[in-house]
């Protein structure tokens, strides 16, 4: 078996075809960059190298300097063989680096490079070891001229300016039954105000996850008319959005809502992530409920008293990684779902 020696060919280019781009500088925003190798033994004959030692052989370096990327790191300019949700490069979220072969034997790599705030415009090369410990390089002073020139962007941090934050009336399942409960239920809506980007994760914490309670995070049962109003807000954190809660059954997605099993024997179920691209917003859902005869019936799940609230933390996510951070008032819901910038 030929041992491999040189190559014929070493090249990089960003996965998106061009020599430059921008990057956002907030350390989760990537950018595939696609090496182009043509490994060679000792006479220039092709040699074909397994795809994970190929892998285990390549460097990105800095294409002036040559000193080589951090390699999963935290600072400076970085770079891994997986993509994230941040992966600017449509099509390839999800996906692992690996070797392949171009249609004339070139075996191709693809790296993801990002970089922490403050990184000034970067040139890239690569660097290969062979297997006979040869060391050619793509940089300015290297055997190969190509590289790819990345120029960073000030990382974003959202506000309540930058998100649209708005409600509609949404339907219960036993909405329209009124002999004993009456709901009216409204879902809100948190997404990023921006014609060309969207929010595409959450995270999210406080409120109940118990069974039957899942994302339900306050409720006022107010003292007038003897505790028969039953105020509630819940937000449906579970991704992806859409089909976390879809039910074939009835061809919708819904989630629980006014869970009260103990004595008023009554629960109901509200239809949610209702609108497109549902990866793309976070709902919530308020809802006032009223019941007749001696008014709602406690202890019921985790409610003990007649109020009791979480003040939900939403931290939300563009597509680049940029991000703001959002809290919901679980203390204030008689009037609906209010929403405020979290300090960072």
């Amino acid at each position: 078996m030929s041992t491999w020696t040189s190559v014929s060919k070493l090249s990089i280019i960003l996965v998106s075809g061009d020599e430059t781009c921008d990057i956002y500088a907030n350390g989760r925003n990537r950018i595939g960059v696609m090496i182009s190798i043509a490994p060679t033994d000792g006479d220039g004959d092709p040699v074909e190298v397994d795809s994970a030692h190929l892998l285990d052989r390549l460097w990105l370096i800095d294409y002036v300097t040559e000193s080589t990327l951090d390699w999963n790191g935290t600072s400076g300019w970085c770079y891994t063989d997986t993509t994230n949700a941040f992966t600017a490069t449509p099509g390839l979220s999800g996906e692992r680096a690996e070797a392949s072969f171009d249609d004339d034997g070139t075996q191709l790599v693809t790296f993801y490079v990002y970089c922490a705030p403050g990184a000034s415009p970067k040139s890239i090369g690569v660097q290969v070891k062979t297997d006979s410990d040869h060391i050619i390089k793509s940089s300015l002073n290297g055997t190969h001229r190509a590289k790819v020139r990345l120029n960073p962007r000030k990382a974003l941090t959202y506000t309540l300016a930058d998100v649209a934050w708005d409600y509609s009336r949404t339907s219960t399942k036993y909405g329209e039954d009124t002999k004993y409960v009456t709901t009216n239920a409204w879902n809100y809506y948190l997404s990023l105000r921006s014609p060309d980007n969207y929010f595409v994760t959450f995270s999210v914490s406080n409120y109940f996850s118990g069974s039957g309670y899942d994302g339900f995070f306050a409720c006022n049962i107010t003292p007038d008319n003897h505790h028969k109003n039953f105020y509630g807000g819940y937000v449906w954190y579970h991704e992806p959005h859409g089909s976390a809660y879809y039910f074939d059954s009835d061809g919708r997605s819904e989630a629980q809502v006014v869970n009260f099993p103990d004595g008023n024997k009554w629960w109901d179920y509200a239809k949610i992530y209702n609108r497109d691209n549902p990866d793309q917003y976070l709902c919530f859902t308020w809802v006032h409920s009223t019941t007749g005869g001696n008014g709602w019936h406690l202890p019921n799940g985790p409610l003990d008293t007649w109020r009791e609230w979480f003040a939900p933390e939403i931290h939300a996510y563009d597509r680049y990684g940029n991000w703001g951070a959002f809290w919901v008032d679980g203390g204030d819901i008689v009037g609906g779902l209010n929403l405020y910038e979290l300090n960072q």
